[in-house]
């Protein structure tokens, strides 16, 4: 059950809702930490797997990395918060900002540091990141701004609140619009365009989910 179920007892509350709206700071922060680590990881592993091979495993492995690194950051947020109204959408971005800015601290103290990765980005902006940070921790919180709005429209409209079921909806949805973009336009297929992909892939997701419950 979805619902809250009132057992008629002192006015008190079943406990057979599992899916309460979560808003403490122990779920924020740590959530925000949590999926900070999680991003570090994977841009070490994308980092590493472009060092190491060529051609199209590279792309192959950096693609899949990129769109599992993607539906975490999307649907995990809303997986903790459990977001079914406005405010708990709101608070699942909060997530998805502070996993980004943890993400930042890792990134400045460790990976850079070890050189892991080419700085290309860097040497657009005359030697310094500060110029796409800003625009990463935009697109951490939108990322998981979508994902709990997704969840929580299939919460409100009686479907299948889930967020792993949600997730794996957006990973289909995300490869049939990479094929697209490859197919259809003149897009290589890399781990950049899979990225595009996986944005698309979620407001793709929220109009599909908005429709089906409304039917």
């Amino acid at each position: 059950m979805h619902r809250r179920v009132n057992d008629g007892v002192m006015g008190m509350t079943s406990a057979v809702e599992p899916f309460v709206e979560r808003a403490d700071v122990r779920t924020i922060v740590g959530g925000g930490v949590v999926l900070g680590a999680l991003t570090a990881l994977g841009v070490a592993m994308f980092a590493v797997a472009s060092r190491a091979l060529e051609g199209s495993a590279e792309v192959a492995v950096g693609s899949v990395v990129v769109l599992a690194g993607g539906a975490l950051a999307s649907h995990l947020p809303a997986h903790w918060v459990r977001p079914r109204h406005v405010d708990g959408i709101a608070w699942a971005a909060l997530v998805g900002l502070l996993g980004s800015l943890t993400f930042t601290v890792v990134d400045t103290a460790v990976l850079r540091p070890l050189g892991i990765y080419h700085w290309t980005w860097d040497a657009i902006g005359g030697g310094s990141g500060f110029w796409y940070v800003p625009v990463w921790w935009m697109g951490s919180a939108t990322l998981a701004w979508l994902g709990a709005w997704v969840v929580a429209v299939l919460a409100r409209g009686g479907r299948d609140p889930r967020t792993v079921r949600a997730a794996a909806q957006t990973i289909v949805i995300a490869l049939g619009v990479f094929a697209a973009l490859v197919a259809l336009t003149p897009l290589p297929a890399a781990s950049a365009v899979m990225a595009l992909a996986v944005g698309i892939a979620l407001v793709l997701h929220l109009v599909l989910a908005a429709l089906a419950v409304r039917r």
